[in-house]
């Protein structure tokens, strides 16, 4: 959580930093995340990471009950160039369903009211600290967190909104989904001693 003070020499950043006492999710978390990061960019195009055939599941069930599903041309593509600003370009003439194929990131999650009503904040935060989103509610979250005295914990975040700072509420179901998708996935990873009372398998091939 951060604050940003003015001092002489500029605007100064004051944090709050938070983490859990127990570190026992981001060590199931840290093969998948090693697996994903040195396959993901050469993959074939048949492959599938776990949390992506839950996905697909999810929307074969949400499709199956009359539920919309935006058509990727409905979305816009952006990308950044040297200069660091942000342009639109069509989407490309690909008939693979790359909308099964979300992008995982791995980083902080930042928030704070005086940051996020101030893009100069937010970008000169971002540079400094490497923030990978924001989240004006992650103070509520982490409140309510350490209130029930939970050791343990990992924030999964369906990110809809686009680069640029525009909100994009038509998107949110579907980044929520992703999300449900990659946290069933740490569940899957989670051992069998620790569910005495729950039917999950833990699954030593999910990765």
């Amino acid at each position: 959580i951060y604050e940003a003070e003015k001092s002489a020499e500029g605007y100064e950043f004051v944090s709050t930093c938070y983490k859990p006492k127990s570190f026992q999710l981001y060590q199931l978390l840290e093969p998948i995340k090693e697996n994903y990061q040195q396959t993901h960019l050469n993959r074939s195009s048949t492959h599938r990471y776990p949390w992506e055939k839950f996905l697909e599941d999810g929307i074969k069930y949400l499709l199956s009950h009359n539920i919309d599903c935006l058509p990727q041309s409905n979305d816009r593509l952006c990308i950044k160039t040297e200069n660091n600003e942000i342009i639109e370009i069509e989407h490309p003439n690909n008939e693979r369903k790359d909308y099964l194929r979300p992008a995982i990131r791995f980083g902080m999650i930042a928030g704070g009211k005086n940051i996020l009503t101030n893009d100069y904040f937010k970008i000169t935060l971002c540079d400094k600290c490497n923030v990978l989103c924001f989240d004006s509610e992650i103070d509520q979250v982490i409140a309510a967190i350490q209130g029930n005295h939970i050791e343990s914990f990992m924030i999964i975040h369906g990110i809809s909104d686009y680069h640029d700072g525009t909100l994009n509420k038509e998107w949110q179901p579907y980044s929520s989904l992703c999300a449900a998708a990659f946290m069933k996935t740490i569940i899957y990873k989670i051992p069998n001693n620790l569910y005495a009372h729950s039917n999950i398998q833990h699954d030593d091939d999910i990765l």
